[in-house]
């Protein structure tokens, strides 16, 4: 058990727990030390005990209690696309039953090929715990098609925003605004523009930025916004100086810049540029950066910024390995991670339309493949390790590979994803 003094309630919380005791009888160090061992699929149950324990571990430094005292979670955030098996009456499910939170599937009675066809255009909101391994959707909710999700750790909202309506297949302009404390939702300040296949980051404790896609008349864009998710507030940014449609947005450092890269135009699409453009708040302006991405007919989307021994780099998958981008020279490198990378995986990347590269922070790399041309899916968990008997790679840090095993109705593969350790 951890030291009483270093969770003392009253000196992590910003409010004052009550006179009452948390847990009769505890002293209320030893009794915050019980709730923050409680798993987060059960937090829901804690709420309704008493008032006391709702304001508790409503409050946003409860979140940060548990990482400092190592019990947090880790969780994944997918926006994936709803698979036939998921919106099959229960009866007709032949895979394990999942945890449904926020209500139940509306499920469609239809024959197996028009679910087939619908399902390509809904959309859930799924969770992979990446500590127990568990999956959870959150169900009763209407994700627009190719929405984006971002978490934003220090306010403890994730935020989904953008895509198309899966009825009319026009882009949107809706944001929905998911409170990971109390665990409501709420639709946020509509988008200024309408967009779909946007580059989309964090920038700053509270700010998400995007930028390019494309319009309803599939117009690439050059224009930018930034939503404050505390003010619930949007305001246009410079535009850029392209067009950037199905871009890459990402922050490299804690210097809060936003980089858009690659992209194509209106008259170019499905061709990749090689630059990127980077906005700095402080400037207000954009500043293009040449020799990025030297790959025209590859997607960036599938490209994670990874933190590796506190450094940020920038890795992607192509040509069937794990690349890193060397910043000086201009030119992506092969990785070798681990003394040996799977066969199943080196057969995943050669067969897969795309792969999808996500770091999940504590050392982790999510990795899932769309083997549409092998016959499924594949995910695998990257992760660092401390046996120095193993052969390290260039960065000093051991790796190794774990299969990800998931119910079918989670296979569908991520338009987005998000993480936060809670």
């Amino acid at each position: 058990m951890a030291n009483s003094s270093t969770l003392n309630p009253n000196e992590h919380f910003q409010f004052q727990i009550s006179e009452n005791e948390i847990i009769p009888g505890l002293p209320d160090d030893l009794a915050m030390e019980c709730l923050l061992r409680v798993p987060i699929t059960s937090h829901p149950t804690l709420r309704l005990v008493s008032h006391l324990w709702k304001s508790t571990i409503s409050h946003s430094s409860f979140f940060s209690l548990r990482r400092r005292a190592n019990f947090a979670e880790n969780h994944v955030f997918l926006i994936q696309p709803l698979s036939p098996a998921a919106a099959l009456p229960q009866q007709q499910m032949t895979e394990p039953k999942v945890t449904i939170i926020g209500g139940e599937f509306d499920h469609i009675q239809d024959d197996k090929q028009s679910i087939n066809n619908k399902c390509s255009l809904l959309y859930n909101l799924n969770i992979y715990n990446t500590n127990n391994e568990e999956w959870r959707c959150l169900a009763g909710l209407t994700i627009p098609t190719f929405a984006q999700c971002v978490v934003l750790p220090d306010v403890g909202k994730l935020v989904v925003l953008g895509g198309w309506d899966p009825a009319t297949l026009e882009p949107v302009s809706k944001v929905l605004v998911l409170d990971l404390a109390v665990g409501t939702w709420k639709e946020g300040a509509s988008m200024l523009t309408p967009r779909s296949f946007f580059a989309c980051s964090v920038v700053g404790p509270t700010t998400v930025y995007v930028a390019g896609g494309h319009d309803g008349q599939k117009n690439a864009l050059r224009s930018a916004e930034a939503y404050d998710v505390e003010e619930d507030k949007w305001v246009v940014l410079p535009p850029m100086a392209e067009e950037r449609d199905e871009s890459y947005g990402m922050v490299l450092s804690k210097l809060g810049k936003f980089w858009v890269v690659s992209g194509y135009g209106t008259e170019s699409q499905g061709r990749f540029r090689p630059d990127a453009e980077v906005y700095d708040p402080e400037k207000g302006a954009w500043e293009t950066i040449t020799g990025v991405w030297p790959h025209p007919g590859i997607n960036p989307k599938s490209t994670a910024v990874v933190t590796v021994e506190g450094e940020r780099r920038w890795w992607h998958v192509i040509g069937g390995e794990i690349k890193e981008f060397e910043w000086e020279e201009r030119e992506w490198k092969g990785l070798i991670l681990g003394s040996i990378i799977p066969k199943i995986v080196s057969e995943l990347w050669s067969c897969s339309s795309s792969v999808s590269l996500i770091d999940v922070g504590n050392g982790k790399i999510f990795l899932m493949g769309n083997g549409e041309n092998c016959g499924g899916e594949g995910m695998f968990i990257l992760e660092r390790e401390n046996n120095e008997n193993e052969d390290k790679n260039k960065s000093g840090v051991n790796w190794r590979w774990k299969n990800v095993h998931a119910p079918p109705s989670f296979l569908g593969f991520p338009f987005s994803a998000s993480h936060l350790l809670m």
